[in-house]
């Protein structure tokens, strides 16, 4: 994944450049002034609040498919721009589609991507939305086109040995010292793929493996904003489609480009799933932890949906016509980290459906308020009428389909208004 990961982020600096700087109508230094397309694209994966990325890195070699030498996938909240990225363990014993209980990386060797894509969803039981696959030589292509990495190489076999290791056969010769280095393409590989027995010390195994590849992609996504040659990225695009393999569309490639530019390190939790090692008939297996691995799953769901760490104003107005309403949906926007300025009653009582206006630009943290009240309708304030929207990110006029999520069936109606204020909704909480 971390290859694949790394292509993309080639394309997030190039979709990047290319849209900061607009396009170039006289030479270095001049621009016309007029955005180009990208600017005036949806957001990415407007509409959609869950996404499943199967990622995979190939061990492919002349006339050897080879076996998935590292295998992730990305869970991805478009909306909130925020992303999960669990590690599975290449020697997790799984059950394999139309064969038996095996090493989840036999999968790549049996039936490629695809019957890697079917066996993670079998053991996750969820439904992904695609994958991609990228072999070593876009890899080392797409991080020396983004002119290296900065990273600090951990002490793994001690007594400042740092990380060493060759295999002649698969062409991987890896000797780091410990401490910051700035890596190539060649050389983050090893990096990545550097996995020795933890036999005596001398290495940390899948756990260190699948740990140092996250600590790539945090690096590289804190330094992807550096890149600026426009032509070398483009140069770099098109060698790197030739490594690449995956079922999405090109839209999607670059809706999930632009995502990933404008996510920061804290947007992306990183995890390996929890296993349990053992030797079978003189063959060494990891096998799942079942009630650690439920628990991840929810801090995934808990971390996609959370907001981020600057606090959204909100008012809250009941129209409902129901007591009680406005003043649970405003706990409840608390609990979820939303700071609720105000709650007062609308004039008009009869909403059916929660509304939640948000002004330009605020559509996530919208999206995110209806997550939080499990009701909700987002809708963008008119644009250019000031008048109907506070001065705040978000208004939210409860309906009746929240009575339900909040507990409040068969309430009594509120009682008559006893004053407007200027948005023509009551000044008294409810």
């Amino acid at each position: 994944m971390v290859y694949m990961l790394a292509s993309l982020i080639v394309l997030a600096g190039l979709f990047g450049v290319y849209d900061d700087v607009a396009v170039s109508a006289g030479g270095a230094g001049e621009t016309t002034g007029t955005q180009n397309s990208l600017a005036h694209m949806p957001a990415p994966f407007a509409g959609t609040n869950r996404m499943h990325l199967v990622l995979i890195g190939a061990d492919e070699r002349p006339h050897d498919i080879g076996r998935s030498d590292t295998l992730m996938v990305m869970w991805l909240n478009p909306q909130l721009k925020k992303a999960a990225i669990m590690s599975i363990p290449r020697d997790l014993k799984t059950e394999i589609p139309g064969h038996s209980a095996t090493k989840i990386n036999a999968a790549f060797a049996y039936g490629g991507a695809k019957l890697t894509r079917a066996t993670v969803e079998q053991l996750l039981g969820i439904t992904t939305d695609g994958y991609l696959k990228v072999n070593f030589a876009g890899f080392c292509k797409a991080v020396d086109t983004l002119g290296g990495v900065d990273v600090i190489v951990p002490d793994v076999e001690g007594k400042g040995r740092g990380m060493n290791y060759d295999d002649n056969w698969g062409n991987l010769h890896v000797h780091l010292t410990p401490g910051k280095h700035h890596l190539n393409g060649y050389e983050t590989m090893g990096f990545c793929r550097y996995r020795k027995s933890n036999i005596h010390g001398l290495g940390d195994g899948d756990g260190g493996r699948a740990a140092r590849q996250q600590q790539f992609i945090k690096a590289i996504v804190e330094q992807k904003l550096k890149v600026t040659n426009l032509p070398g990225l483009l140069t770099a695009g098109r060698q790197i489609s030739s490594c690449v393999e995956t079922n999405l569309s090109w839209r999607q490639c670059v809706d999930l480009a632009r995502l990933l530019k404008e996510m920061g390190p804290s947007d992306i939790k990183t995890l390996t799933v929890p296993v349990n090692d053992s030797m079978e008939g003189g063959v060494w297996f990891s096998h799942l932890a079942e009630a650690p691995f439920r628990e991840m799953l929810a801090q995934i769901d808990q971390h996609l949906d959370s907001l981020k760490s600057a606090v959204c104003d909100v008012e809250v107005y009941n129209g409902s016509g129901l007591a009680g309403l406005g003043k649970a949906a405003a706990e409840q926007l608390t609990q979820a980290g939303f700071k609720v300025m105000k709650t007062s009653t609308s004039t008009d009582r009869s909403y059916d459906v929660t509304r939640i206006r948000y002004e330009p630009g605020n559509q996530s943290l919208a999206l995110a308020a209806a997550a939080a009240l499990g009701a909700g309708k987002p809708e963008p304030a008119p644009i250019g009428d000031t008048s109907s929207l506070p001065n705040i990110p978000l208004e939210i006029i409860v309906g009746r389909d929240y009575q339900t999520v909040a507990g409040a069936a068969g309430v009594a109606p509120e009682a008559a208004d006893q004053g407007r204020n200027d948005t023509g909704r009551s000044a008294e909480g409810n």
